[in-house]
């Protein structure tokens, strides 16, 4: 038998499964108005009796995240649309071809943990990114478990809600601690009445970087030595080539550089941004890390092409529809002035 609470204010950090209830939902109505773009919620879940078997998650009208257990083995599992295409998957993330994304990991009872579903929609090309994340604050590090593209669809978080699901014969009670979701202005509401501070989402500290770097390193170097790219030099992990050396003053990490740009991915020459007739003008030291050490090299007038591995340039995160979690960059860049 289902059942359903509805969300009252007295709910604070109160467990919502009891003994013998075999599926609870925690729904969190949002306004019209409220375009959200992630949904973050903090849970942890005592020890399971029984028969060792539940899951407890968060889930929005298209996607779910959740950390699961069947007897021993525990998981975090993306559950996505059939119709969705996977762009990127966090390291040892299994696809089973079921429109599942499994991460096999013991994490811990009594620990409380993140779950982070976020969007990226692209209303010209109507198709929307979902990435869904696990956070251990314990050692502060991120996890992405998975990223699918929904085509023909391009709206906001719609129907968030938080969810736990056992055996008849299991008793249990997961703790939601905080539950958020955030505006596409970049504002957050809080969607209990807790004491919790607005969320910091930083996801660029996670476990896999350290492999990440090495799998992006071997790629390039492939493509290198079979003449796939011509930026041959290497430093500080920054592939480049100086197309011309520019006559102009050498430009700073602190300077407001106005530049020509074309970015594209490394894997099949998409491309995500571009100038036209008229550069643009940005704060060097607000950008990218591969960004910060490509112009670095140059000089007023000079061109270069700049290929950035993920943990130079957006890591894990969703940065854009066109960008996935986890891209090798490509730019080609004129810098017009440095001041």
């Amino acid at each position: 038998m289902k059942k359903v609470i509805c969300l009252l204010p007295f709910l604070l950090m109160a467990t919502f499964l009891l003994a013998g209830t075999k599926d609870s939902l925690f729904h969190y109505p949002l306004a019209d108005s409220i375009r959200a773009v992630s949904f973050i919620v903090s849970v942890k879940v005592q020890e399971l009796n029984g028969n060792q078997k539940g899951m407890t998650g968060i889930q929005t009208s298209q996607v779910s995240l959740s950390m699961k257990v069947n007897r021993k083995q525990r998981t975090v599992v993306f559950k996505i649309p059939m119709e969705a295409k996977i762009l990127a998957t966090g390291l040892d993330v299994k696809n089973t071809g079921e429109n599942e994304l499994i991460w096999n990991h013991d994490w811990n009872y009594q620990e409380t943990y993140k779950l982070f579903i976020t969007t990226a929609a692209d209303s010209v090309g109507n198709f929307i990114l979902y990435s869904g994340y696990i956070y251990f604050p314990g050692i502060d590090k991120w996890k992405l478990i998975g990223t699918c593209k929904i085509n023909g669809y391009n709206n906001t978080i719609k129907e968030p809600l938080s969810f736990f699901t056992t055996g008849k014969k299991n008793a249990t009670s997961p703790l939601i601690t905080e539950a958020w979701c955030q505006r596409n202005n970049g504002s957050w509401k809080k969607l209990l009445q807790d004491s919790s501070t607005v969320p910091l989402i930083l996801p660029v500290s996670n476990i896999d970087s350290a492999r990440q770097a090495g799998i992006d390193q071997k790629f390039i170097e492939k493509a290198i030595v079979s003449g796939k790219t011509d930026a041959v030099n290497k430093k500080d992990g920054l592939y480049y080539t100086l197309i011309k050396e520019g006559m102009g003053r050498q430009v700073s990490v602190k300077d407001s550089v106005t530049i020509f740009y074309k970015g594209y991915l490394f894997s099949d020459g998409t491309v995500f941004d571009e100038t036209k007739d008229i550069p643009r003008t940005f704060m060097l030291n607000r950008l990218i890390r591969g960004w910060q050490l490509g112009l670095s090299m140059c000089k007023v007038g000079g061109k270069i092409k700049l290929v950035i591995p993920s943990g130079l340039g957006y890591s894990i995160r969703t940065r854009a529809a066109k960008i996935p979690p986890n891209s090798i960059l490509v730019f080609d860049i004129e810098v017009v002035d440095a001041k």
